[in-house]
C-alpha cells in the first residue's frame, strides 16, 4: 500500500513541477539595454539679476561748521552804527547786527519757498522739502537800522529779529572726493524794519549787505570741505566684496561687482552720510573656490542712482539713516540666482517610494512595479528605469526632458516616452500590455517638488548674509522669497535654478 501511495505522490509532484516549468517558460522577460549617452551639452546660461549693495560712508563736516563760527571768517558782529554808510542814491544809513553760532540743519533739505519772512531760525527748519545734494547752515540774528531821523530796533525798542541761512551744494567727484560750493545765502527778518527814504528800502539794502558778508565767509569756509574724501571707505568695501564667500565646503557666494554709484547725502548735524551703491550680479557656485576678482576701484558713477536697476539694500551706519529723497529713489532688494544640484540617488529613492507596489492590469494579466530609478543621460535628458514582476518580469526605460512649472513649483518629465529599444522589445514580448496606460502611470508619479532646493538656498543665504566679511565690514540681510525658475539635467545631477529675493546692507566700522 505504501509503495502505491508514494508512486501516486511522485506523479502529482512531477505534474506540478512540469506545470510550473511551463508557466515560467511562458512568462515574458523584458531586459532592454540602457539608452546610450547623448553628447554633453553646456548648462544653459544663468539669467543673472543685477543687484545693488549699499555701502554707507559718512563725512564729518565739523571743520566747516567750526570755520563758519570763526569771527575772523564770518564776523559775529556787523557794526556800522558809528560810521554812516552812503547808498549810491545819496542816502546815509547805518546798522548794527550780531549773530549767534551757526548750526547745521538736517542735511538733505531745502527751503519750500523763497519767502521765510516772519519765521524764527527754529521755525525755518520746518516746512522744507527733501533734497540730496545740499547742506544747510543757519543762525539767529538781532539787528537795528537808522537812516536820517528814522530808527528801528534802537533805544527802548527790542532789537529786531531775523535769521541768516546758507545752502551749500555738495557732491562726490569721480575720485570720491567731496566737492562743495556756496549755492545761496539769504537774510530773513522776523520783525522787519519799515524804513524807506524816498524810493530806497533801507532794510532790504542792509539785508543784502549782510548776505554779501556771510557769502564771502562761507566761500572761505567751504574750502575745508573740498579736502575731504570717502575713497578709503569705499575701497575697503570694494576689495572685501571681490572675495568669494564660503557657504559650504563646496559652495561659494560670488558678488561679481561691477560699478559704483551714489544717491546723495543724508543725515543730521555735522556728520552726513552718502549711500554708495556697488552694483553686483551675485550667484552661488558649487565646486572649488573661485578665483578672486582682480579689479581696481572704478571711478564713481556720479549721475543719480537710477530706479531702473534691481535692488539696493538700505544702508545703516551708527543707527538708521533718516528717510531722504535719495533713499526713497534708491530701489531696494537683493537677488541671487543659484543652480542647486539634486543628486540622482536621492531622487531615485523618492521616485521608488511612490511607484513601488503600483500595478498595471490588462484583463487577466498584470505587472507589479518593484523599484524605480532616475539618472541623467546627457543632452538635458533624464532616463527612468522601472523594474517589475508579475505576468512579465524585467525592467523598462523611459526618457524625457525635465520641465518646471512655475505656478506649482514642481518639476515633471516632459515628453516622457519609452526608449526605442524598450518599446520594440515590449511590443514583441508583452503584446497584452497597454503601453499608454503604463507610461501615463509613470508620468503621473514622476512629479518632483523643488522644496529641497529652495530650502537649501534659504538656509545658505540666511547664514551668509549675516556675518562679518572683514574686521571693518559686516553684512546683514534677510531672505524674502526663494522660488524655482528653471531646471536642467546633466549626467551628474538634476539642477534646480532658483531666484532668491531679499535685502542686504553693509555696516562699516572703524575710522572713516
Amino acid at each position: 500500500m505504501f509503495p502505491k501511495l508514494i508512486s501516486t505522490s511522485l506523479v502529482a509532484l512531477s505534474l506540478l513541477l512540469s506545470f510550473a516549468s511551463c508557466t515560467a517558460l511562458n512568462t515574458p522577460i523584458v531586459r532592454p539595454p540602457a539608452p546610450k549617452l547623448l553628447p554633453v551639452t553646456p548648462n544653459p546660461p544663468s539669467p543673472v539679476q543685477e543687484s545693488s549693495i549699499s555701502v554707507p560712508v559718512h563725512v564729518d563736516l565739523s571743520s566747516f561748521l567750526t570755520a563758519t563760527n570763526d569771527d575772523s571768517m564770518i564776523p559775529k558782529k556787523f557794526d556800522h552804527w558809528g560810521s554812516l554808510l552812503k547808498h549810491p542814491k545819496g542816502t546815509d544809513y547805518k546798522y548794527y547786527a550780531e549773530r549767534d553760532d551757526f548750526t547745521m540743519a538736517p542735511s538733505g533739505v531745502h527751503q519750500a519757498n523763497g519767502s521765510q519772512s516772519g519765521l524764527t531760525l527754529r521755525d525755518w527748519w520746518k516746512g522744507i522739502e527733501l533734497s540730496s545734494s545740499h547742506v544747510f547752515v543757519g543762525t539767529a540774528l538781532r539787528y537795528k537800522i537808522g537812516a536820517n531821523s528814522l530808527h528801528c530796533g534802537e533805544g527802548s525798542e527790542w532789537p529786531r529779529r531775523g535769521t541768516v541761512h546758507g545752502s551749500i551744494a555738495t557732491e562726490l567727484t569721480p575720485t570720491y572726493g567731496l566737492a562743495a560750493s556756496v549755492a545761496s545765502v539769504a537774510v530773513n527778518t522776523n520783525d522787519p524794519c519799515h524804513i524807506r527814504v524816498g524810493d530806497l528800502d533801507v532794510t532790504q539794502e542792509v539785508k543784502q549787505r549782510l548776505a554779501d558778508v556771510v557769502r564771502g565767509g562761507l566761500n572761505r569756509a567751504v574750502t575745508r570741505l573740498n579736502t575731504l574724501t570717502v575713497k578709503s571707505r569705499v575701497e575697503d568695501a570694494w576689495n572685501t566684496l571681490r572675495n568669494p564667500i564660503r557657504l559650504e565646503p563646496e559652495a561659494w557666494l560670488q558678488f561679481n561687482i561691477d560699478k559704483v554709484q551714489h544717491s546723495g547725502f543724508s543725515g543730521a548735524g555735522p556728520t552726513v552720510s552718502d549711500t554708495i551703491h556697488v552694483t553686483a550680479k551675485p550667484v552661488i557656485v558649487f565646486g572649488p573656490e573661485p578665483p578672486v576678482e582682480v579689479a581696481a576701484l572704478p571711478p564713481l558713477d556720479t549721475p543719480p542712482t537710477s530706479t531702473g536697476f534691481h535692488g539696493a539694500a538700505d544702508a545703516q551706519l551708527y543707527g538708521t539713516l533718516p528717510t531722504t529723497l535719495a533713499n526713497r529713489l534708491t530701489p531696494t532688494g537683493f537677488h541671487v540666482v543659484t543652480d542647486i544640484p539634486l543628486d540622482y540617488a536621492s531622487l531615485s529613492k523618492a521616485l521608488a517610494n511612490r511607484l513601488n507596489g503600483k500595478r498595471v492590469v490588462k484583463k487577466e494579466h498584470f505587472i507589479l512595479i518593484t523599484t524605480a530609478a532616475i539618472f541623467g543621460n546627457g543632452g538635458n535628458q533624464v532616463v527612468m528605469r522601472v523594474d517589475f514582476s508579475g505576468d512579465a518580469v524585467g525592467h523598462v526605460y523611459f526618457v524625457g526632458k525635465p520641465e518646471i512649472n512655475l505656478l506649482t513649483q514642481t518639476v515633471s518629465i516632459g515628453g516622457l516616452r519609452y526608449d526605442p529599444e524598450t518599446e520594440a522589445l515590449l511590443q514583441k514580448t508583452v503584446t497584452w500590455l497597454d503601453l499608454s496606460t503604463f507610461r501615463d502611470l509613470i508620468a503621473s508619479e514622476s512629479i518632483l517638488g523643488v522644496t529641497t532646493a529652495t530650502d537649501r538656498v534659504r538656509g545658505l543665504l540666511a547664514t551668509t548674509l549675516n556675518r562679518a566679511l572683514s574686521p571693518s565690514v559686516s553684512m546683514h540681510g534677510t531672505v524674502g522669497s526663494v522660488q524655482g525658475i528653471g531646471v536642467f539635467a546633466d549626467v551628474n545631477a538634476l539642477h534646480i535654478r532658483t531666484m532668491s529675493d531679499g535685502t542686504v546692507s553693509l555696516t562699516l566700522t572703524g575710522k572713516p
